[in-house]
């Protein structure tokens, strides 16, 4: 097989892209979701509040799980997370909130990140966003993300350098908690 170098000679490598997360940053992480079929679609977005020494980010407990399923709202008999009077909810250090849970099509989600209260040891933030099936067919299809309905976006990690975004673009299929499965 033949390979060509991509690399030109005195060109500088592309930069990773970095966040400040000193005390007092903060950065919004946002999801919409537009659809020209009429009905409701429901898109969450969800972050882990996770650990990564070399094997991966893990999260070991619920509170660490930013995500409408893990609200007392949502799910009073299993949630942690309390919900805002503006339902808007946060983990219990307060380093992540979520907007709340939208389901009208057109409007977004979002998850602020407070670099000031992420939990010590915290060095991964995992972000995801999941499409619920359409009711218009059963399916969705996407031109990036094919037949998956939760897609990782990307992870927030804690580098030598500070705080830093790597892209992701990894689907998975299934439900939130398959995810969680393979981060816990």
């Amino acid at each position: 097989m033949l390979t060509l170098s991509l690399e030109k000679r005195g060109a500088e490598s592309p930069k990773k892209l970095q966040l400040s997360l000193s005390k007092g940053a903060r950065f919004t992480v946002k999801i919409a979701w537009q659809c020209e079929a009429d009905h409701q679609d429901d898109v969450d977005i969800h972050a882990l509040e996770a650990s990564n020494s070399g094997g991966g980010a893990k999260v070991t407990a619920l509170e660490s799980i930013l995500s409408t399923y893990n609200t007392r709202k949502m799910n009073p008999r299993g949630g942690v997370l309390q919900n805002n009077p503006d339902g808007s909810f946060s983990t219990p250090s307060g380093g992540l909130t979520h907007s709340g849970d939208i389901r009208v099509q057109g409007n977004f989600e979002t998850i602020i990140v407070d670099g000031s209260r992420i939990p010590e040891g915290v060095n991964e933030i995992p972000l995801f966003a999941t499409v619920h099936r359409a009711e218009h067919g059963g399916e969705h299809e996407g031109s990036e993300d094919g037949d998956f309905n939760v897609v990782q976006l990307g992870s927030v990690m804690l580098g030598s350098n500070g705080w830093e975004y790597a892209p992701v673009g990894r689907g998975f299929t299934g439900t939130i908690n398959d995810v969680l499965a393979h981060f816990s």
